[in-house]
């Protein structure tokens, strides 16, 4: 997720374990419409905006030794932490990860899916990037994208005001650091625009039925990522709380209290074949 500069969440190490966590979170969603796309031993992937590896490595352990998957990244911090993941986990030459923009990358060899995981949303032209990616693949290869949308109200029942005032600031702030906090919804469009076919599109919500559920870490520390965009849009946590390392365990006191549900984004999935 953080091929362009308008990656509102930036680079810090605090985003970076919020990426793994992220991961951990939505792993089992990415694999099912990973392999719902049809995505099996021996094909050859290429994963657009990698980040921290997660997507590849996913991937990677689909496709299996005698497959190849290639993760690629603009920002050289997160490709270097992606290669020692990778190499830690022992993927070998299966995986591979490159430093390159979206704009500016071109190969020779062509995949058999062209993979993303929360990277449409940040490009200034999202069915240009696909577009431009289907090059890239096969005939009859797959492009399969898994995105998001924020935008969901009534995120908590019983109500909890502190965590629905501290959801909705994701949503707002996405929206004044100019990306579309519902891109999800848009998935469809972006495939037509691009010249694919109508992609199969399915949706899914994570939800939170106590304070050990991790969406409540994920909601606070994306909170916290933001914190420069909140300070500069002139936004601000419900009153009381404070966007610092004690912020997970406030949300959990304000949803605990109440006994909530909760809900986390919304999770999009689409593919499509190359014709």
């Amino acid at each position: 997720m953080t091929d362009q500069d308008v990656y509102i969440l930036g680079s810090s190490d605090l985003e970076h374990r919020r990426l793994m966590l992220q991961a951990r979170i939505l792993r089992p969603w990415t694999e099912r419409f990973l392999r719902a796309a049809g995505l099996v031993p021996g094909m050859s992937v290429l994963d657009l905006g990698s980040g921290m590896g997660d997507v590849s490595m996913l991937t990677a352990g689909i496709v299996g030794p005698r497959g190849r998957v290639v993760g690629i990244d603009r920002d050289p911090v997160v490709i270097d932490k992606a290669r020692r993941r990778g190499e830690h986990e022992g993927f070998g030459d299966s995986l591979a990860f490159d430093l390159a923009a979206l704009e500016d990358f071109d190969t020779e060899e062509r995949f058999d899916a062209v993979v993303g995981r929360f990277v449409l949303l940040y490009q200034p032209d999202p069915a240009g990037t696909l577009r431009r990616f289907a090059r890239f693949l096969r005939p009859g290869g797959v492009m399969v994208f898994h995105e998001i949308d924020l935008t969901n109200e009534y995120s908590s029942w019983p109500p909890s005001p502190v965590w629905d005032e501290s959801y909705r600031l994701l949503a707002e702030a996405y929206r004044r650091g100019g990306t579309p906090p519902d891109f999800g919804r848009r998935l469809t469009r972006a495939f037509l625009d691009a010249g694919l076919p109508s992609p199969t599109v399915e949706c899914l919500t994570p939800v939170g039925t106590d304070v050990s559920s991790p969406v409540i870490r994920w909601v606070a520390d994306s909170v916290r990522s933001l914190a420069p965009v909140l300070e500069r849009t002139g936004l601000s946590l419900p009153e009381g709380l404070v966007a610092d390392d004690t912020l997970p365990d406030q949300l959990e006191k304000a949803v605990g209290e109440l006994g909530s549900q909760i809900q986390g984004p919304v999770q999009y999935g689409a593919w499509a074949r190359k014709e």
